[in-house]
């Protein structure tokens, strides 16, 4: 018998353990406490831990941990960060499990800390010597931000497994696609001038509102030539995520990034 927490505590144990990840300094964490609390409960059970920190990115780190021996495998995989919060949208604390009417609250409860509880407290009762390939757990830093755990992974060719379950929140459906992502931005550098005389300067915010009407032309011919009908928003999407330019009304914009 092994002395793991119960579910609910594995849960509000990771909760607790504030590990948000943003590509704003001012609200970026480390993971180093969930991975210790997760390699804390693992080791007990007869996994073989291993802690992978990410390069130049201090308090932060990968986990693997392999039930069995072998070739071959399944990965059931998770990440560890979460989003930052907005405190005044939140009516219970986001670092500790609250239930309430048969719901559980906390920041990452579905995306995705509770999946890494289920994951352990569903393999708990599972027999290695019987395991013909191993079972490996693997929780990853940074997924919401620069996806640096990933890319860690990727780097180390690890693991290399047959199998993969990936724990995000997809309603108790099982889905078998996920599209890709690129992040990209676009900088514009004009020339800055008293807004008096426009032709002094070369204003970067008008330069990005041509660039703007083309990307959303370009939008219309990629969602006009991709469809998936397996996919339930069937065409390629583009968002418009952020953009900031200028630094005063009466000043022509110097630079835009969008």
């Amino acid at each position: 018998m092994h002395n793991t927490p119960d579910l609910l505590d594995m849960i509000d144990g990771l909760i607790s353990a504030p590990s948000v990840s943003s590509v704003n300094a001012t609200f970026d964490q480390g993971n180093h406490l969930v991975i210790e609390r997760l390699a804390g409960w693992l080791e007990p059970l007869g996994y073989r831990v291993e802690i992978m920190p990410l390069p130049d990115q201090p308090g932060k780190a990968n986990l693997i941990a392999t039930l069995g021996s072998g070739p071959g495998g399944l990965v059931l995989a998770g990440h560890t960060d979460t989003v930052p919060w907005d405190e005044g949208r939140w009516k219970f604390d986001p670092f500790r499990l609250t239930r309430q009417d048969d719901r559980l609250y906390g920041l990452g409860t579905s995306d995705m800390k509770a999946f890494l509880a289920l994951a352990i407290e569903a393999a708990s009762s599972f027999d290695a010597s019987q395991f013909r390939e191993p079972l490996i757990l693997v929780a990853t830093a940074d997924e919401e931000s620069s996806m640096a755990g990933a890319r860690a992974l990727m780097d180390a060719k690890r693991p290399q497994a047959r199998y993969a379950v990936i724990g995000e929140p997809t309603g108790l459906r099982p889905v078998r696609l996920h599209k890709g992502i690129l992040m990209e931005a676009i900088r514009l550098r004009g020339q800055s001038g008293h807004s008096s005389d426009p032709s002094l300067g070369n204003n970067a915010l008008e330069g990005m509102h041509a660039i703007i009407s083309e990307l959303l032309r370009w939008r219309a011919e990629l969602q006009a030539e991709h469809r998936n009908p397996l996919f339930e928003v069937p065409v390629p999407t583009l968002n418009l995520g952020h953009i900031h330019g200028g630094d005063n009304p009466n000043r022509i914009c110097a630079d835009c990034e969008l």
